[in-house]
């Protein structure tokens, strides 16, 4: 597993264990996922596809869009209801996120969207998906940091329980840039 708190160059895999709650069964999922975010690409933010008003699109005006794949493999074989992982930019000035878009893939041309795969239960199945954050060209963002447990903290449904992995959480994000 890589150590909480690691840094690693664009294109380095990470293995992370993840333990995923299914609210419909009500149980338990645990598995092993190899994570590699490729090098941030950047467009004009006026390129995201998408329903904004004026005001929105005015401010994109003055945006720049920030995009990267990433890759997500199951390692353990174990069966899986993937989701997106979740990222957090990275700014060059190290300073607090001023980012006004925040997702996986879809609005962006050259960030096609890659719907999660119906089946993850094999060792070696492979998703390959679209990180898009928008920034001022003065704040550009250099790197993505992953922040699920035991990594980062756990975001939960209310009324869910109260997830439990391995009782660590917040142990030190791993960061790519």
């Amino acid at each position: 597993m890589t150590r909480p708190g690691t840094r690693l160059r664009f294109g380095q895999k990470a293995i992370v264990p993840v333990r995923q709650y299914n609210r419909m069964s009500k149980t338990y999922s645990e598995g092993v996922l190899g994570i590699i975010v490729q090098p941030i690409r950047r467009a004009p933010a006026t390129t995201i596809r998408g329903d904004f008003d004026a005001d929105s699109r005015a401010l994109l005006k003055t945006r720049t869009a920030y995009y990267a794949n990433v890759v997500i493999t199951n390692e353990s074989g174990d069966a899986l209801s993937l989701y997106a992982p979740r990222f957090n930019p990275v700014f060059r000035d190290g300073g607090p996120s001023d980012v006004i878009l925040m997702g996986f893939g879809g609005d962006l041309p050259n960030c096609p969207e890659t719907p999660q795969p119906e089946s993850f239960d094999h060792r070696g199945d492979r998703w390959v998906t679209c990180m898009v954050n928008v920034s001022t060209p003065s704040r550009p963002i250099t790197g993505l940091q992953y922040m699920d447990p035991p990594y980062g903290s756990e975001g939960h449904y209310p009324g869910d329980p109260s997830p439990d992995f391995n009782k660590y959480y917040d142990l030190g994000t791993i960061i790519w840039s």
